[in-house]
């Protein structure tokens, strides 16, 4: 009898939901260090990465965090760098952002995802503070990043990776993480320019032309390999290997004008509990780990989160996230404490991303 007791004891507790808690005061205190950490650094000169360049993409993550947690020195310091360095004054397509700086390189290639990222920040610092440079500068970098595109078809508008600014061309392939049709349509609806809101649409046609399934997306579009393959899509994944990070921002791009796949990767994130990896491979229909220690990166964290609060803090998701909120602490403090940007070239990028999560968690609760 005590045994068929106390098998029924242990069905219970393992039948049970497992009620995860968020550490709000451990975050509060991760998000301060995070941010006093970013300024100190951005007050010794340039946030530069290993190899002595400075990415546009780190000051666009760092501007929008600026922006977005209202901490006005913080956007400064990254937008005069950005001011005095990167914005090109060039024939064909001004105003676009050069993707990289190092003193005494000369310049060799916009950047698309640079450019939007770049403009969406500082539109959201106009936003916050209603600076009418802010809405100019946000405006022309915004249109600089719609000369980088061309129409696949009569329906379908995408932008190329970079310009070169020696061969004076555009490159051949793309990735669909750079395609941002959410911040393109805000911008154009504040500025009522509406060829930028009719790209912005025609933009999410060439990215769901991508998707795959379970949330996942191509990486890339090339119009080269219709030649070599007339029957291609054009869409594929180098090695079917499909970055986690490119899916989530990319359904998270989307969300405005379909958000089934922003749901599923969320779904497939949970379905997944305890096989999670940074990158999948795609094979047969289905997409498996590719790495076995269930591990994912600090900027995965921070993205699953941010996806789950775009989707309107879905109930069912709760545990999944708090369980999340955890593990983006401990990445943070492991930041913090272990890691620089002289030994991880994603420092400024991941962990700028990380506040503004945390500062999300914790006021908008979970």
């Amino acid at each position: 009898m005590k045994k068929i007791l106390l098998f029924l004891l242990l069905l219970f507790y393992s039948c049970s939901p497992v009620i995860y808690r968020v550490n709000h005061s451990r975050l509060r205190e991760l998000e301060t260090k995070a941010i006093d950490e970013i300024k100190r650094r951005l007050s010794l000169g340039l946030p530069s990465r290993p190899n002595g360049f400075c990415y546009a993409i780190d000051l666009a993550e760092i501007m929008q965090t600026g922006a977005e947690i209202g901490d006005s020195s913080m956007f400064r310091s990254a937008y005069e760098i950005l001011k005095k360095h990167y914005i090109i004054r060039d024939s064909w397509i001004d105003s676009s952002i050069l993707w990289r700086y190092k003193p005494e390189v000369e310049p060799d290639a916009s950047g698309t995802a640079e450019t939007i990222h770049c403009a969406h920040a500082i539109f959201l610092a106009y936003k916050k503070w209603k600076k009418e440079e802010y809405k100019r500068v946000s405006y022309s970098l915004a249109k600089a990043y719609l000369k980088h595109g061309y129409m696949i078809d009569s329906n379908r508008f995408i932008v190329k990776n970079y310009f070169n600014y020696q061969t004076r061309t555009l490159s051949e392939n793309t990735y669909l993480i750079n395609q941002r049709p959410d911040y393109l349509y805000e911008i154009g609806l504040e500025n009522n320019d509406s060829e930028m809101l009719n790209k912005a649409k025609l933009m999410y046609n060439a990215i769901i032309g991508g998707y795959v399934g379970n949330g996942f997306f191509y990486s890339i579009y090339d119009v080269g390999v219709l030649t070599v393959d007339p029957a291609s899509s054009g869409y594929f994944s180098p090695n079917s290997v499909f970055p986690l990070i490119s899916s989530v921002d990319i359904a998270t791009s989307i969300k405005g004008f379909n958000d089934k796949p922003a749901w599923e990767i969320l779904k497939f994130f949970e379905n997944n509990f305890g096989r999670w990896s940074d990158f999948y491979v795609y094979n047969k229909g289905s997409f498996s780990e590719q790495g076995k220690d269930n591990s994912v990166s600090l900027v995965v964290s921070s993205a699953m989160i941010d996806l789950y609060f775009a989707l309107g803090k879905p109930k069912a998701y709760r545990n999944l996230i708090v369980y999340l909120s955890q593990i983006l602490a401990d990445k943070v403090n492991v930041f913090l404490t272990s890691l620089s940007p002289e030994n991880l070239d994603s420092y400024y990028f991941e962990l700028a991303r990380a506040i503004r999560t945390m500062r999300r968690i914790n006021e908008n609760g979970i």
